[in-house]
């Protein structure tokens, strides 16, 4: 299949044949199960991983030659038994907010009683969980009364962070404080109108420049380590390229807080993971995308999608269609993009007005300080679909005012307390008040 026989948006799957999709002899890799609970879930659902590698495998057949595989298969290695009930309940459940799951500053509480688990931090003497419960709804109950009987000797506040609206109601059900802080925006690649052509002229424009070998230079490749094995050699670059990234940022934002980050050890999760990734025209990477497995959706979050500083412009659209090509060439139609803060709280329930005006002007005070406004700007050039997008809540247990569940909640979201505090007048100002100038 030639470049001038197919369009700019068909060249996501043609960029894909200088990937590591296939072996040299173009026979099919070994079909291999990626799932913890595969005897007792539906293969549709518990091979999402594998569906999505032989979707891009069948686009063409590819000559895996660029980078040594390791024979080290350590990572793929099933999961020990005291693991096993986290394995299978965050395969069946995972949602966007459990991101933390690659993150090596979470913790886990799984139940002893095989009820499921909880994704969490510990922030000021507070369990933050990331997310709805890793259980079905029939566990919710007694995993939260274990959570409880684990807290309580430790004198453990608790707090919820990007729980669905499901879980919401739950909560309002037995009288905790729920507010609304944001949404999930999500893509759609089966009926996406950038993959359709219908818009986004300008990303696909740029996606052909990219991807023409005498412009850009730019192919897209895929590795896949839960099927293909662990190239330790791409992931140390790929790793290196994300820490580098991070540094960069963080240099570049001296003294400018950024809400809900999360610092990811990539390939810690290789059977929730597959990753897309850029190269130049001398095969150096240049950017990569990490898709994560979803449960509850079946579905990918992708996140992070980055480039290097270096890399041409439009490296992450590039990543960000070539995803949603791979996943509507497998049928799957959901591709989280992440949380999308608003700019005020809403919904709020379980509180007196005067808390809920109290949380409100906090919430606005700390928001303004964090760069937010840009995500829902970026979102929108990949055209979401409302119909896919869903609330996101805080979830607060106890009555009263949570002092200490709230402290514990801005050092989770990375926020600093001081934000809250009025700006105090400089000394200037204060000698002029002083002499009435």
């Amino acid at each position: 299949m030639s470049k001038q026989d197919i369009d700019a948006v068909s060249t996501m799957s043609s960029a894909l044949s200088s990937s590591t999709l296939g072996n040299k002899s173009g026979t099919e890799s070994p079909r291999l199960s990626t799932s913890p609970s595969s005897t007792t879930t539906k293969h549709e659902d518990d091979d999402i991983i594998t569906r999505i590698y032989y979707a891009a495998h069948h686009v063409v057949q590819a000559d895996s030659t660029l980078y040594p595989k390791s024979k080290d298969s350590s990572k793929n290695a099933p999961s020990e038994p005291e693991h096993a009930t986290f394995d299978t309940a965050y395969h069946l459940y995972s949602r966007t907010s459990h991101m933390g799951v690659l993150d090596p500053n979470y913790r886990v509480f799984t139940s002893k009683a095989g009820h499921g688990s909880l994704l969490y931090k510990l922030e000021a003497r507070t369990i933050i969980v990331a997310g709805d419960p890793l259980c079905s709804e029939d566990q919710r109950q007694p995993l939260l009364e274990e959570l409880y009987q684990y807290r309580k000797p430790r004198g453990l506040g608790l707090a919820f962070v990007g729980v669905s609206q499901e879980f919401a109601e739950y909560a309002q059900q037995n009288g905790w404080a729920t507010l609304h802080f944001g949404y999930e925006r999500v893509l759609n690649p089966l009926t996406n109108k950038v993959l359709q052509k219908q818009a986004g002229k300008r990303i696909i424009s740029q996606n052909r420049q990219l991807l023409d070998p005498k412009r850009g230079g730019v192919s897209v490749h895929l590795y896949c380590p839960s099927v293909e094995g662990v190239n330790s050699a791409l992931e140390n670059q790929l790793q290196e390229l994300y820490d580098e990234w991070r540094n960069e940022r963080n240099c570049n934002n001296a003294g400018c807080f950024k809400a809900f980050i999360t610092v990811y050890d990539l390939f810690s999760h290789p059977d929730s993971t597959i990753f897309l990734y850029t190269s130049d025209s001398k095969g150096q990477p240049n950017g990569f995308a990490t898709l994560r497995a979803l449960g509850a959706q079946t579905g990918f979050h992708i996140d992070p999608c980055i480039a290097t500083q270096s890399a041409p412009r439009g490296i992450t659209d590039l990543l960000i269609v070539s995803a949603m090509e791979l996943l509507r060439n497998a049928g799957i139609g959901y591709l989280s993009l992440g949380f999308e803060p608003l700019d005020g709280l809403e919904e709020i329930h379980g509180k007196s007005n005067l808390q809920s005006w109290l949380w409100k002007r906090g919430y606005s005070r700390m928001i303004k300080s964090v760069p937010t406004s840009g995500k829902a700007t970026y979102f929108n050039k990949f055209y979401p679909d409302d119909k896919l997008a869903s609330k996101l809540f805080i979830c607060l247990p106890g009555h009263g005012l949570p002092v200490l569940e709230s402290i514990a909640l801005m050092h989770f979201a990375n926020m600093d307390i001081r934000r809250l505090l009025p700006k105090r007048n400089s000394a200037k100002g204060l000698a002029k008040a002083s002499t009435g100038a």
